[in-house]
């Protein structure tokens, strides 16, 4: 089975009925699909065959939330995600994927660090679709 890269996003319904799914009270946790104008996270594929596959579930979920897995934790183990707010002792920032690689650009600068096997000593505190709150002052 091919190796998928992990993403999340936010459902547009009630999920409470699916089985199996990743789910944390907020986003939910698999594989990405767009579909159409839409975007689904899926569950592990099932079977595939060369122009169709099945996965094990789906769920629809708002594309502006849909966000990838960098690969890296912070310091207290957390999953970072595109769309995270991370917070040191110095500052906030914001992760993104852009030109190939994931960034942190800096809250109310214009700086920005490279993402690649180093948080900087960050935690995850939010995330821009359901702390956008975390962003002002």
């Amino acid at each position: 089975m091919a190796t998928m890269i992990k993403f999340r996003g936010i459902p547009l319904e009630d999920i409470s009925s699916i089985d199996g799914v990743n789910f944390d009270g907020k986003f939910v946790y698999g594989n990405y699909a767009k579909n159409g104008d839409g975007a689904l996270i899926i569950g592990d594929v099932l079977e595939a065959e060369e122009d169709v596959f099945w996965p094990s579930w789906w769920v629809p979920v708002d594309p502006k939330t849909v966000g990838q897995f960098t690969g890296l934790k912070d310091v207290n183990g957390n999953e970072i995600y595109e769309g995270d707010i991370l917070e040191n002792r110095k500052y906030r920032s914001i992760v993104k994927f852009a030109n190939g690689k994931f960034l942190a650009d800096v809250v109310g600068t214009i700086s920005r660090f490279d993402l690649i096997g180093e948080t900087h000593g960050s935690k995850v505190i939010g995330n821009v679709h359901t702390n956008p709150e975390l962003l002002k002052g």
